[in-house]
């Protein structure tokens, strides 16, 4: 197996799962939906996971039952490892996968696992021999050059949606209390619909009054249908509902 520069193939790998990513979840929500954490095209984790797996299993490329397994527990392993570490940043679990089958935590699943390694073994069998053709290529005409510019430009990214997403968890919380208020208020007024978004619909002064999300956050808010918030009771797509009603009344 050819493995070329790790910089290039972090970045060829970290693309190729923004497109895998973004065109999952854009099929489930039926419009174009940015679902990478940065606000680049790439996906860190989907290139820092093909670097480690495509280094430790070149001794085992030709055992296809040595490749799969060996694939699903490194990606198991970081996917796990990343869960965590984003939620005890974040305070918010970006995907779950409670109602999954033999799930761990609702971090990691079998069922994900297989399809993980199912994936790995194509991509080290039929993707990977295009990708290292191409990044070599690409390295042999561009070299350190390109491999800087990428690193600055994914460096910026990340300050630039860290710093917001730093923020994101408090924004979130402010919002869920500031809905369930209103959920409680139609219940003591015995309101028939007791619909709050449709209260806030018909009320533009309490509009006026509400916390928002910029325009990072709103992104991250989106990007993840299986987002839950830590420090509010109020689910993420109530307060995109909110967001969404916020920006067509303006």
């Amino acid at each position: 197996m050819n493995l070329p520069c790790g910089c290039c193939t972090f970045f060829a790998y970290a693309f190729v799962g923004w497109l895998w990513e973004s065109g999952y979840v854009s099929f489930q929500k039926r419009k174009w939906v940015n679902s990478g954490f940065l606000n680049g095209p790439i996906i860190p984790v989907y290139g820092f996971s093909m670097v480690t797996v495509l280094a430790i299993i070149e001794p085992f490329e030709n055992n296809l039952l040595i490749l799969y397994f060996a694939s699903a527990i490194v990606i198991t392993v970081i996917e796990y490892i990343t869960s965590w570490g984003m939620e005890m940043l974040f305070h918010a679990r970006w995907w779950d996968y409670s109602k999954v089958p033999l799930n761990i935590n609702g971090r990691v699943a079998l069922p994900i696992s297989a399809f993980w390694g199912l994936g790995v073994v194509v991509i080290v069998k039929f993707v990977h021999p295009f990708v290292a053709r191409g990044v070599n290529w690409f390295d042999g005409h561009y070299g350190i050059y390109a491999a800087i510019f990428c690193l600055a430009a994914a460096m910026f990214d990340f300050g630039f949606t860290l710093a917001n997403a730093l923020a994101f968890g408090a924004a979130t919380k402010r919002i869920g209390d500031t809905i369930e208020a209103k959920k409680l208020e139609l219940h003591e007024k015995l309101d028939e619909s007791r619909d709050w978004l449709e209260a806030y619909r018909k009320d533009a002064e309490a509009r006026t009054h509400l916390p928002q999300l910029n325009a990072v956050q709103r992104r991250l808010l989106k990007s993840f249908p299986n987002l839950k918030l830590r420090d509010t009771h109020t689910t993420a797509h109530d307060i995109e509902d909110l967001m969404n009603l916020l920006r067509k009344k303006k």
